[in-house]
């Protein structure tokens, strides 16, 4: 579902807020999810910049075409949940929406812009480099992520009443590093929970990247936390090896798909029409085909030539099972900061090492010609 198109000039103010704080466009990053737009903003307090935040906003029906016209309510009320949904998120891993302002015909979520790059960016570094993350840093990377989840699926209502958050979209996109070995999850928009009045999902499909999907989540299954859990998994198989357990360039055997009981064989045809019908790229199939047939050997040799520190943790949260997996993302934040103690690694050594790549990504883009010798120190 492509985003109702907004045309603005760069430097355009968007709005200014009650307290006199003014948001300047700056760039369109195109569709988060539900239709909804996303921008790039500055925020300006008596004309000077005080930092960029990101913006979600959907447009008002009666000056967008029929059919955009009809996807309005439903990623206003998303954007409404979202602001809702975010007072009971408040951990520093998280980041932060402040809120939501109409302007005009268009309404508004403001959050804080995520510190540092995401993952994705940063692997596009290691890979120039020909390396991965240490699994030192992989560990931290998880244990932080791990922290903030256990954070959102432990919330309450204001009644003390579980909210059974599922963040649902963990992947190298959603989790950013900064060189100080601060890490953030970023976007709740596209999470389970038990919201009064949230908008339900009209058809059962994985959300975010399906590359990051549990099987539960791609074969049309209950999910919970332990589905984030294995979402954080590939993220941390592919931080420190590159690899990822369901990628479509490992095909699957007739071998493999007929060792498939009748019933699984259901699920999984039932899986990709279901795929298809939410308009999923093709490639799910292949995806989803992965996630039903993967064997223990197949994570055990993904994982080959890891450390047992890491290998054991990732063989435990790639189990196709939820119950196989870690029970809580608390105990697995627990297990990892306990294995990382007595290495003497945590954010200081986080930071150095991603200072190293930092300065190590700067030279090879300079050797490249890619930037010049002054710009390369700062990169």
């Amino acid at each position: 579902m492509p985003a109702i198109e907004f045309r603005l000039p760069k430097g355009a103010i968007l709005f200014t807020d009650g307290n006199g704080v003014s948001y300047e466009f700056r760039e369109d990053l195109g569709e988060a999810h539900h239709g909804l737009s996303l921008f790039l903003a500055r925020r300006r307090v008596d004309g000077h910049p005080k930092g960029k935040v990101l913006l979600k906003a959907v447009g008002d029906p009666r000056l967008v075409g029929l059919a955009d016209g009809m996807r309005v309510p439903k990623a206003r009320a998303k954007l409404e949940e979202q602001v809702r949904l975010a007072a009971h998120l408040k951990h520093p891993g998280i980041v932060r929406i402040h809120g939501q302002h109409k302007q005009g015909s268009t309404w508004y979520v403001i959050s804080d812009h995520p510190q540092g790059q995401n993952l994705d960016e940063l692997m596009g570094l290691v890979t120039g480099l020909d390396r991965w993350f240490s699994p030192e840093l992989t560990l931290y990377v998880g244990a932080e992520v791990a922290s903030a989840l256990e954070h959102a699926h432990t919330a309450t209502d204001d009644k003390g009443n579980p909210m059974g958050i599922v963040h649902r979209a963990i992947d190298l996109g959603h989790v950013f590093v900064d060189w100080q070995g601060e890490v953030q999850v970023s976007d709740f928009g596209l999470a389970l929970s038990r919201l009064p009045g949230r908008v339900a999902s009209t058809v059962r499909r994985p959300q975010g990247d399906s590359y990051f999907a549990s099987p539960e989540m791609l074969l049309g299954g209950k999910v919970d936390g332990r589905s984030d859990l294995f979402a954080l998994g590939l993220v941390m198989l592919e931080m420190s090896t590159g690899k990822n357990l369901l990628d479509t360039d490992m095909p699957v055997s007739q071998a493999a798909k007929a060792a498939l009981s009748k019933r699984q064989l259901t699920r999984v045809k039932r899986a990709i029409k279901r795929a298809r019908l939410a308009g999923c790229d093709p490639l799910i199939d292949q995806t989803i085909w992965r996630a039903a047939t993967y064997t223990q050997e197949d994570i055990d040799t993904a994982t080959a030539g890891l450390p047992q520190s890491l290998s054991v943790t990732l063989s435990r949260l790639l189990q196709r099972s939820p119950k196989a997996r870690y029970p809580t993302a608390g105990a697995l934040a627990n297990e990892l900061r306990g294995g990382l103690a007595p290495m003497g690694f945590g954010r200081a050594q986080a930071a150095d090492e991603l200072k190293k790549l930092k300065t190590a990504a700067g030279e090879l883009m300079f050797d490249r010609g890619l930037m010049g010798r002054e710009d390369s120190a700062t990169a």
